[in-house]
């Protein structure tokens, strides 16, 4: 089967949702990533494309009726959605990566990079936890590489999502609380500097002063 777009998951919504749903979750989504408001950002305008994308579909009858056709098959099965190979999401966690290594680290839209890692994980996990071992540390490998240019509250949540495996590996337990104290380490220097900066502004006022004074 060929693996398919979770356009519910790209808009954040159930299955079930009706019209009017989707169409906020949609705004939402646009309102945060359009290209108009994150100008050469590649990873905001790849979020808006897929939520538009999604959108499209989802926002038309027939469309959406023929993609929940494909996506589950019958409607006996309406529920059980086609899950990505695990091969598939470590290529995809690859091309974050790539991405982000390519890019200035003090431009990378932080919220953006949060939501399409999440976008990575299925809504089920145990269908992870129950994939190859070996393949699955490598992906969790990849995710740990992008979390790296988070902010620490972004990683937090993260975490939270990671839960099942955060307690069942000990590398990705020590692993996430390293990245989190570094974060937390150049956020206090990034919030300490600018008081530094003030500090050392006064001081030279002062000296130029007493120097004029003399």
């Amino acid at each position: 089967m060929a693996i398919m777009k979770d356009y519910y998951r790209i808009l954040n919504v159930k299955s079930s949702a009706t019209s009017g749903e989707i169409k906020n979750a949609y705004r939402k989504i646009a309102m945060a990533y359009h290209p108009d408001r994150n100008p050469d950002d590649a990873l905001a305008a790849a979020v808006f494309s897929d939520a538009a994308e999604a959108y499209k579909v989802l926002s038309d009858n027939d469309a959406r009726k023929q993609y929940n056709y494909e996506r589950y098959l019958t409607a006996e099965e309406e529920y059980k959605r086609p899950v990505e190979t695990i091969e598939s999401l470590i290529n995809r966690a690859k091309k974050i990566n790539e991405y982000v290594k390519r890019s200035d680290p003090f431009r990378i839209n932080k919220s953006a990079l949060l939501y399409i890692i999440q976008q990575l994980f299925p809504d089920d996990l145990t269908l992870l936890i129950q994939t190859n071992p070996a393949m699955l540390q490598q992906f969790l490998e990849h995710v740990t590489i992008a979390a790296q240019h988070l902010q620490s509250y972004q990683t937090k949540q993260l975490i939270k999502l990671l839960m099942p495996f955060y307690y069942e590996h000990e590398w990705l337990q020590y692993k996430l609380n390293s990245i989190i104290q570094q974060q937390q380490k150049e956020e206090r220097w990034e919030k300490n500097k600018i008081i530094l900066a003030v500090v050392i502004a006064i001081i030279l006022c002062a000296l130029i002063f007493f120097v004029t004074k003399t």
